[in-house]
């Protein structure tokens, strides 16, 4: 994710990988993350390691299973805030879900993705450029940068989406509720 977030960097594919992947094209995609990384060169996989490491992408698994856990739980809880079961089934599930999710089975499916894309050449330079102290700025900054772009993008489509709506009201008044009845039934307008 982070890789993907630096424009300034060429990413070549590994031309041995993209000939094969040409070549076997029904076996590339009938086999599994398990058997792609079993065909890893060991010294080009403890680069894959080692980038996603310093990086930090080696805990996405987690990340994204916290950040969907809270995301379903303010769903659920949001669009029934009087059910008081509501809370047990969002805590219910999240237990569920960590028992059937393993955070780190990402890693292991996602370095055939890396070795895929980047050559031993790109992870070293990839390597070199996080190690760096500017590296480790900007692995610090993108988050932040990411976030916050996020926000400003989300307000923009907001405002775009509401003049659109102020646009077609005249034409969809069915669809397109007028202030009086938006204050009558604020949780369907959402």
């Amino acid at each position: 994710m982070v890789v993907a977030q630096a424009p300034s960097l060429e990413v070549r594919a590994d031309d041995r990988s993209r000939s094969e992947a040409a070549a076997k094209p029904e076996a590339q995609a009938s086999r599994g993350p398990a058997d792609a990384s079993a065909k890893i060169d060991p010294a080009k996989e403890a680069d894959i390691r080692q980038l996603m490491e310093v990086t930090g992408a080696k805990d996405l698994g987690q990340q994204l299973m916290d950040a969907g856990i809270a995301q379903f739980r303010a769903g659920v809880t949001e669009s029934q805030p009087d059910n008081p079961r509501a809370k047990q089934f969002a805590d219910a599930f999240a237990q569920h879900f960590e028992k059937h999710f393993d955070p780190h089975a990402l890693t292991e499916t996602v370095i055939p993705i890396y070795e895929k894309h980047l050559s031993s050449e790109d992870l070293k330079e990839l390597l070199a450029y996080y190690q760096s102290p500017f590296g480790q700025r900007m692995l610090k900054v993108l988050p932040v940068v990411a976030r916050e772009s996020q926000a400003a993008g989300f307000k923009l489509g907001q405002k775009a989406a509401e003049q659109a709506m102020e646009d077609l009201k005249a034409e969809y008044p069915e669809f397109v509720p007028s202030a009086g009845e938006e204050e009558k039934h604020p949780a369907t307008n959402r």
